[in-house]
């Protein structure tokens, strides 16, 4: 018999502490929720992990954090037989298009992911894109050099402040 390969506790422990020293800071879980946890400002983070390529929310967990105020972080971990990769992005989209994911007959909800190079995508919510913690924020060596310097210094911003930055640059025009 073929032991099935499980993403476990000692795991998502690991990824925890890669999303920790990443991000420099702090995280616990709220409430008796393994996925759902926030920093020290009470940002929310939505840890999921495995081998498979797909993932499930409980639909009390979605209803926890619709009542929160704060720009959220979602990190999904692929699992494989000797590494772990982490791809970090917006909560906020998956929030939003929650009635887009697939439901199970006991109300939760279920989402797929697709892996491109250092992209994560959610099969279910179009435009909902992870990158990859770690990973070169470069396309290449013909990379305009000051696209990269500017690349560079988006890396260093949250997920919720890019997505502000370029909310602003859309409402200034310049994109």
């Amino acid at each position: 018999m073929t032991k099935t390969l499980k993403f476990d506790e000692h795991d998502r422990d690991k990824v925890i502490s890669e999303v920790e020293s990443h991000l420099s800071v702090t995280l616990s879980r709220v409430g008796r929720y393994r996925k759902f946890l926030q920093d020290r400002a009470g940002k929310s983070y939505w840890i999921f992990g495995g081998y498979e390529d797909w993932h499930g929310i409980k639909a009390e967990m979605l209803k926890d954090e619709q009542k929160r105020s704060t720009d959220g972080v979602l990190v999904v971990a692929k699992r494989h037989r000797t590494s772990i990769d982490i791809f970090i992005g917006n909560l906020q989209p998956l929030i939003d298009n929650h009635r887009d994911l697939a439901h199970t007959q006991t109300g939760d909800y279920q989402f797929n992911v697709v892996i491109r190079g250092h992209a994560m995508t959610i099969k279910e919510i179009s435009g909902l894109t992870l990158r990859k913690l770690g990973a070169p924020t470069e396309a290449g060596p013909a990379v305009d050099p000051k696209v990269a310097k500017i690349e560079a210094m988006l890396a260093k911003l949250s997920p919720a402040e890019q997505i502000s930055l370029l909310e602003q640059l859309k409402r200034e025009g310049a994109v």
